[in-house]
């Protein structure tokens, strides 16, 4: 548009100049002359006079608008080298037009040294060049500004950066689609994610080995008293055969039982490779085993109103966000020191989406800082209770893991014709996924 606009300004001065040569040059000759012998020669002087201030006029009117251009790419190209984000300009033929300064000094290479997509892909992708390739090349065919998902990028230095890019069409150049990407340098958010993840982990862990001690407890004091009964009896030698083999049993019995115990713990957070099949009843089911015996100390009610629903997901994930949650409540009881303790669970189908509802009577969260409660270590409980990771674990489990989503109110309503006040945790969750 701007060729056609500058063309069409350029041609139009020809013609007012033309014109007016026309129009007035051969009247102003013949104020001067009537002879035809001159005036044949005056016509070929003003002819080559015309071509000669013409061609003068023209080159300096392209001129300057080539400056112009000239002038808008060197702004153009200042701007970008000055923008904190890496910019990388390419087209359809795979060729890299430009990289702004931010882009060399984080990744180590010069424009020359990746002056086409496939030195780019080789160097910086590796193994998944090829991957990422099909991606770029779907580029090509966007109108609009596009997330183009996250990306290992190796420097230079053999660094390994993570880079979130976005594209967006730039235009036909030189007969060619181009496309402009702008990376967003996310390494930093994915270390500090990793460490919220371990330090979710570790205070997951101290849930199990305190509930693995709780369950050990009666099963140990078992076998110690069998084995006292044994030792007791055969220094009395009153030790009969069969008192020896049921003793046996039992021991071996409770063996199994806390080899079964530690089985079952240990696959609460183990890593699922695939997503399989299962109710929501079992997560629910499993997540007690894990912190049940803690929230009957603290005398805390479950109400269960869980259908009979199977969904194809990770259930170590779900449970280990109902966890969080009911750690939540669990901490809101305790802090406000409150006589009733109510925690409870209910499943819906909505649009074929699972939807999960959380809720306690724990009076609910400031409606001030409600909308802060998923932020990374943001707490509103005290140091010895919460470290504000969580919340922030279960979103990021349910969004980014699950593939759902999960919101929090205040909710008030009526339980054993008594008015409560609580917090409602709504997660929605896609049935086959």
């Amino acid at each position: 548009m701007k060729k056609v606009s500058t063309a069409l300004y350029i041609a139009t001065v020809y013609f007012i100049l033309s014109f007016f040569w026309i129009l007035f040059s051969d009247k102003a000759i013949l104020l001067f002359t009537q002879n035809n012998e001159v005036l044949t020669y005056i016509q070929t002087i003003k002819g080559w006079l015309f071509i000669s201030i013409t061609s003068i006029f023209l080159y300096f009117l392209i001129s300057k608008e080539f400056k112009k251009e000239q002038d808008l790419k060197e702004y153009f190209k200042k701007t970008l080298d000055n923008l904190a984000s890496p910019i990388i300009v390419f087209n359809e033929d795979g060729e890299v037009l430009s990289i702004n300064k931010t882009f060399e000094k984080l990744t180590g290479y010069k424009h020359k040294e990746i002056d086409t997509i496939d030195k780019w892909l080789k160097i910086a992708y590796g193994q998944d060049a090829s991957n990422v390739k099909n991606i770029i090349d779907s580029l090509y065919t966007i109108d609009s500004i596009t997330d183009d998902g996250i990306y290992h990028i190796k420097t230079k230095s053999g660094k390994t950066l993570i880079w979130n890019f976005y594209s967006a069409p730039f235009g036909i150049r030189n007969n060619k689609r181009t496309i402009i990407s702008n990376a967003i340098d996310i390494t930093d958010v994915k270390e500090k994610e990793k460490i919220m993840m371990q330090q979710s982990k570790m205070a997951a862990m101290g849930e199990v080995l305190e509930n693995i001690a709780h369950q050990w407890r009666q099963p140990l004091s078992n076998i110690s008293t069998v084995a006292t009964g044994i030792d007791l009896k055969s220094e009395l030698n009153t030790l009969e055969e069969k008192e020896i083999s049921q003793s046996m049993k039992v021991i071996n019995d409770t063996v199994q039982y806390l080899s079964k115990t530690i089985d079952d713990f240990r696959s609460f957070f183990k890593p699922s490779k695939e997503k399989t099949n299962f109710t929501v009843e079992e997560s629910f089911e499993k997540s007690l085993q894990v912190i049940g015996s803690k929230f009957t100390n603290e005398n805390i009610e479950f109400i269960n109103e869980i259908e009979n629903i199977n969904i194809l997901n990770d259930n170590n994930a779900l449970i280990q966000v109902f966890i969080n949650l009911f750690n939540n409540s669990k901490d809101a009881f305790i802090e406000k020191n409150l006589s009733t303790r109510l925690i409870f669970i209910k499943t819906d189908i909505k649009k074929d989406k699972l939807i999960i509802e959380i809720k306690d009577n724990a009076g609910g969260i400031d409606e001030n800082i409600i909308n802060k409660v998923f932020e990374p270590y943001f707490t509103t409980k005290s140091k010895s209770l919460g470290t504000g990771i969580g919340l922030y674990m279960s979103e990021e489990i349910v969004v980014k893991h699950m593939e759902g989503s999960i919101e929090v109110e205040n909710v008030e309503f009526d339980y054993n014709k008594e008015k409560q006040k609580g917090t409602k945790f709504t997660i929605s969750l896609p049935l086959n996924n």
